[in-house]
């Protein structure tokens, strides 16, 4: 797909003043970097949400819940919404588990601006606060990085389900920076902004999310093109207790949707570790 004439202006624009002003280029792109896209929902989301119920968490974090029983967060990625995994509501309603999906800070219905990880983490730290505890959480993308910085940082969930989940979060840089076309002095500058906002750095980040001892489901796609399916190998390999299913062909999303990865998430959750 040819790229809009107007991206390719702004980022040609960028990239000449990363050369005269790094850091100013440096900031406005770790800014841009900061700041998700928000999507309409599409009427089967809509149609979703209406069936649960709403509610605007403490933390000013918007929620839907469904049934009743043991709790399971449903996490979702950058530019997404808790919506996004609502092929997963009715199949975990009917096994017995209570719902929750939240959109994120500056996602979907939640307020804000501009996010990061840390801000994630910590927002899913106080939805559960508030919610309780949680059996499951079930994380999609950024989130299930979110949802690792947040275990390890005190989040009580019994297991974790990973789909499509980021583990090399310097490549994910590298790959904004020279989309961006950035010099290398602007680089620098960019992810230095970017951990100061996160008060952490991605090795701290890094070394953190590799130290999780709750039993996981790791799921990932072998044709994703947005997160590598090296990262899951890496995590697969790095995680203590970890299952694994391997998939071809769903991509990125689709595989939110598959009736086979749901199955696979429902026999995780209901067999006993």
């Amino acid at each position: 797909m040819k790229e809009p004439i107007l991206l390719t202006i702004y980022k040609n624009a960028l990239s000449i003043t990363s050369y005269a002003l790094p850091q100013l280029a440096g900031t406005i792109s770790a800014k841009r970097f900061m700041t998700p896209t928000r999507h309409k929902r599409p009427h089967w989301e809509k149609n979703i949400i209406s069936h649960g119920k709403e509610r605007v968490l403490a933390c000013e974090i918007k929620a839907w819940h469904w049934g009743e029983g043991p709790k399971i967060l449903l996490m979702h990625g950058w530019d997404g919404r808790g919506s996004q995994l609502g092929h997963f509501v009715t199949p975990l309603v009917n096994a017995g588990f209570q719902v929750i999906a939240i959109d994120g800070p500056a996602h979907g219905d939640s307020p804000g601006r501009r996010t990061n990880l840390v801000d994630f983490a910590h927002k899913m730290l106080a939805s559960q606060k508030e919610l309780g505890n949680f059996h499951a959480v079930i994380a999609h993308s950024f989130g299930g990085a979110a949802t690792l910085l947040a275990t390890k940082e005190g989040l009580q969930a019994e297991k974790l389900v990973l789909i499509a989940s980021p583990y090399d979060l310097q490549a994910i840089f590298d790959r904004f920076t020279a989309f961006m076309r950035l010099s290398p002095r602007a680089k620098q500058h960019f992810q230095s902004y970017i951990e100061r906002e996160a008060q952490l750095t991605v090795e701290e980040i890094q070394t953190i999310i590799s130290h999780i001892s709750v039993p996981v489901l790791l799921i990932h796609d072998k044709k994703d093109h947005e997160i590598p399916y090296s990262d899951a190998l890496k995590l697969k390999e790095i995680l203590q207790e970890v299952d694994f299913l391997s998939t071809e062909g769903l991509g990125h999303r689709y595989i939110l949707k598959s009736d086979q990865v749901i199955n696979r998430i429902l026999d995780f959750l209901i067999t006993t570790h």
